[in-house]
């Protein structure tokens, strides 16, 4: 039995310890890379579905977003989701829809584009308006580069918009005399 006296440390009663490893420096650096892309799909997937749930709240609560970097206005647009038919059957010419102004929020509001208000639809793309939307078609462009207000995957700003149908804020549309513009 040993016992511990004055002038002895514990390194000298118990040994020092050993600080290099005993595992191959390729073998860790795999095992790392392992456990890297374990831990990198699960994180990336839970990521991408927080974004898109609070990108989805944001725009059904009317919030407008951000603009896509590179997006250029002036494009051609193609509608994969056939927003050019109107699947509402409304006929521009009855009263179910009227001609209006487009405008954006600015100190006095600014025309972006002319359009047409469809007052009896409910929904655009399936998904529902808010109460303080309409759906409105885009017939002609007054301003492309001015910001979507409730952007879709397609279209992001008014230069992309032209022949589609769009919710906008009730505000900002404004019926139209036939004798203007």
């Amino acid at each position: 039995m040993r016992a511990i006296g004055a002038g002895i440390t514990i390194k000298q009663y118990f040994g020092s310890t050993s600080r290099t490893s005993s595992i191959a420096p390729e073998y860790l650096q795999q095992l790392t890379q392992q456990i890297k892309d374990q831990l990198e799909d699960p994180i990336t997937e839970k990521v991408t579905r927080r974004l898109m749930l609070s990108l989805s709240q944001m725009q059904s609560q009317g919030l407008a977003l951000p603009p896509e970097p590179g997006v250029d206005p002036s494009a051609a647009h193609v509608s994969t989701k056939e927003s050019c038919v109107d699947p509402s059957g409304n006929d521009p010419d009855t009263s179910d829809s009227y001609k209006c102004g487009l405008y954006i929020e600015e100190y006095p509001p600014r025309l972006v584009a002319l359009g047409r208000v469809y007052a009896g639809s409910t929904t655009i793309h399936n998904i529902p308006l808010l109460h303080d939307q309409v759906k409105v078609g885009v017939e002609e462009i007054r301003d492309a580069d001015a910001p979507i207000l409730v952007p879709t995957k397609e279209v992001k700003v008014m230069g992309q918009a032209l022949n589609t149908f769009l919710a906008w804020p009730t505000h900002l549309v404004k019926r139209l005399s036939e004798h203007v513009f």
